[in-house]
């Protein structure tokens, strides 16, 4: 009685390995895609890394002010950003490159004000 050699069949198994490659790369990409973005802003380029702030606070270059993915007025900003504010959450400022610096001072004020200790400014690598 002769055994019948043991054949792997490699191609699904080489498919389920693509796969796997093709959802991890999908999956290192999927926190840059969580943000909601309120308005449109162009980062500065410099050398850094994207910090992880858990306050998202957007200003675009006409002066509009986004946190968290919704509007709010430079006067309420401080009011709206205390209970945000725990122990240590850092607030990730992302300024267009075109705003005055003045107006980006006013905003970093505010922060300070709500209570605000750790302030992180995006840019774009």
């Amino acid at each position: 009685m002769s055994r019948r050699p043991l054949v792997l069949n490699l191609i699904p198994l080489i498919d389920f390995f693509l796969l796997l490659a093709l959802f991890a790369l999908l999956l290192a990409r999927w926190p840059e895609a969580l943000p909601q973005r309120a308005l449109s802003v162009d980062l500065p380029r410099a050398e850094g890394r994207q910090g992880s702030g858990g306050v998202l606070l957007e200003l675009d270059r006409e002066g509009r002010l986004a946190l968290n993915g919704k509007p709010v007025a430079l006067k309420d900003l401080a009011q709206a950003l205390r209970p945000l504010l725990k122990e240590g959450t850092a607030v990730r400022l992302e300024a267009d490159r075109e705003v005055p610096h003045g107006t980006v001072v006013a905003v970093l004020e505010a922060v300070r004000r709500a209570g605000g200790e750790k302030v992180e400014v995006g840019v774009r690598p």
